[in-house]
Formats: C-alpha cells, sequence, structure tokens
C-alpha cells in the first residue's frame, strides 16, 4: 500500500476544545496505516490551548505536518477549500478535530481504493457517542453502491464527511468545496456526481463521531433554511431533482426548522439513525 500515499485534511477553529483536538490527532498517528501528510487549516486566529497542541504535534512530527493559517474565520468551506488546494497528494482524507478515526480507518479504505480503481470518492459509517466512544451506540448507516448513493443524494448526504476518502482533482474539477456555511460537503458530492464521479461506502464504521455542541439547534432558524433551499434550487435547476423531489425537500426542512428541538432531537435518533 505504499504506492498511494495520501493527504489528510483537518480545519481547526477557535471554539475547538483542545483535549478533543488531542485525540483526534492522536487518532491518526496510531492508524494501521499513517498517512503521508497531515494538512491543519486553522480557520481565523485560534486560542493559545490549540495553537499549542497543534505545535506540540508540529514539533514531534516535523515532516508529517502542513500548517496553513488563514487570517480571518472564513467557515468550514473556505477553509477545507483551501487546503484542499495545498495538499501534496492525489487523494485526501477527511477528518474533523473532535472525532476519533478508528486504527484500521485508512487500512481499510486505500485496500477498497486499489481494489477498485474506478472510485473517485469512498466514505463509510459513523458510530456517534456524547462523552465515551460507544456511550449511544447510534450509528448512521449509508448505502454503499454508486447508484444507491446518486438516489440517496437527491434527498439526504450520501456520505458522512469525517470519513471520506476522495480524489483531490476531481473535487477541484467539480469546483471545490463552496463558501455557503452549510451544506459544504453535501454540495460538493452533488457536483462531482453531476460530473460522472463514482461513489462508494463501506460497510464499516470508520469514525466514531462526538455529537453534541447543540447540532441541532444550529441548524434551526430561517436564514439556515434559505441557504438550503437554495442548495437545493440548483439542484433541481440542474436536472438533478425533480420538481416533486425539491418540493418534498424543501417542505421537510422547513418542517424540521420549526418544531421544538426536543421533538427534533428525538425524531433525529429514531428515524435518522440506527441503534448498533
Amino acid at each position: 500500500m505504499e504506492n498511494m500515499p495520501f493527504s489528510v485534511l483537518m480545519p481547526v477553529y477557535f471554539k475547538e476544545n483542545p483535549e478533543y483536538l488531542h485525540s483526534a490527532i492522536n487518532s491518526l498517528l496510531h492508524q494501521t496505516l499513517l498517512p503521508s501528510e497531515i494538512v491543519i487549516v486553522e480557520d481565523g486566529p485560534l486560542t493559545d490551548a490549540l495553537y499549542e497542541v497543534i505545535q506540540e504535534f508540529k514539533n514531534n512530527h516535523q515532516d508529517l505536518f502542513t500548517i496553513i493559517r488563514l487570517p480571518k474565520n472564513g467557515g468550514m468551506g473556505v477553509a477545507m477549500d483551501t487546503g484542499l488546494k495545498q495538499c501534496k497528494y492525489s487523494w485526501v482524507a477527511r477528518m474533523d478535530s473532535d472525532d476519533l478515526s478508528r486504527h484500521d480507518r485508512f487500512e481499510k479504505q486505500v485496500k477498497y481504493l486499489q481494489s477498485h480503481p474506478g472510485i473517485d470518492a469512498l466514505g463509510g459509517w459513523i458510530e456517534e457517542f456524547r462523552h465515551n466512544t460507544g456511550d449511544l451506540k447510534q450509528v448512521r448507516h449509508l448505502p454503499l453502491t454508486h447508484d444507491d448513493i446518486k438516489h440517496f443524494a437527491k434527498t439526504r448526504n450520501p456520505i458522512n464527511h469525517m470519513t471520506v476518502m476522495f480524489h483531490k482533482d476531481k473535487a477541484i474539477k467539480a469546483g471545490g468545496y463552496w463558501h455557503f456555511r452549510v451544506l459544504e460537503d453535501y454540495h460538493l458530492w452533488y457536483k462531482m456526481l453531476l460530473q460522472g464521479c463514482n461513489f462508494s461506502n463501506l460497510p464499516d464504521i470508520l469514525v466514531d463521531a462526538r455529537v453534541g455542541n447543540n447540532m441541532l439547534g444550529r441548524r434551526k432558524g430561517i436564514p439556515y433554511l434559505k441557504r438550503e433551499i437554495a442548495f437545493f434550487k440548483e439542484m433541481y435547476s440542474s436536472g438533478f431533482i425533480s420538481e416533486y423531489q425539491f418540493c418534498k425537500a424543501v417542505i421537510g426542512r422547513a418542517i424540521m426548522k420549526i418544531i421544538p428541538l426536543r421533538i427534533l432531537e428525538r425524531l433525529y435518533t429514531l428515524i435518522l439513525r440506527s441503534k448498533k
């Protein structure tokens, strides 16, 4: 597997928890197959504690880490797009700054990509946790084959972003990450599907994903809904979804914005997640 080097791309901003960041990076360094490069994008000025964590790893692994510093916070799309263009290698793996990659994640993904050379983006499943891994026993399963992923993408995000490995040039050709602060990854998968890229998901849990921090609460509100509607309108205008699918997506997301948060959280667990 030495002939398939890859970069890991991780954005960080000032509200991140230094302890979580340390654990996330540590999970990358204890893989059965190590990355060739870890690109950390500092999305605007960080706290001293976050700088200390990053500098500690940089000092101990000089040749492995590339640090990109943005002068101001531009959001996930700007940070990801900037970092993507500066990754050295053709394959890029995503990682969030508060999640934990399972120890054999990259080995599984690289083996699959080497035996399926037509795949341009490969994701997997996640198990969500709140305080300690396994405490929720809550898994986000996604379709596995390209055709099923493309069909799923007409209504919902078909790839767990923190698990994905994708071809850098294909992503850039599709336009990269858009700079709206909503659905940045979903928009990229949609654009790559329009370009004819091939997708797949592994039937394995690749990442333990931390939930909390008012994730659902931050996605409520009219401004967020307007940006979501703009995204689905773009999909409809391009012919990727039908008028019925557009109306269904918009109505469903509008309902989610107005129902009480405690009910939304319950529906989220019952409908959108499976128990392990």
